[in-house]
């Protein structure tokens, strides 16, 4: 299978995604992007992939809690009892909170790529 090239970047975060309408219990947030996730089960799942999912995901790190998106699925795989799904995020209620989180990740990914050189009396950061 040919990965398609990606309008935004992806960044790998931890979280837990939870759509009551595909399952009662929740998923495991593998990565994230302004436009999809990649979601995680350990136990085989069964969508439709016609619908749209009312999910809550909660990261780890955020301390604004939890964003109640709209999502689409775009595919799925299934390994073993493993199910992977990717989801395309549409326009929905905390859209612009997670626009700003992912802003958020991508200074800090910024910040962690920086090389910081330094000498006696000067500290030069270089991009």
């Amino acid at each position: 299978m040919q990965e398609k090239e990606r309008l935004s970047q992806r960044f790998e975060d931890m979280g837990r995604f939870l759509a009551p309408d595909l399952c009662a219990l929740p998923g495991v947030l593998v990565n994230i992007s302004r436009e999809g996730c990649k979601i995680r089960y350990q136990y085989p799942v069964t969508l439709d992939e016609e619908n749209d999912y009312e999910a809550k995901i909660t990261f780890a790190r955020a301390a604004s809690g939890s964003f109640n998106l709209l999502c689409h699925p775009q595919w799925v795989r299934t390994e073993g009892n493993n199910t992977e799904i990717g989801f395309k995020i549409l326009p929905s209620t905390d859209y612009t909170k997670l626009a700003s989180y992912i802003n958020q990740l991508q200074e800090d990914s910024s910040y962690d790529t920086l090389d910081i050189q330094t000498s006696d009396s000067v500290c030069q950061i270089i991009k």
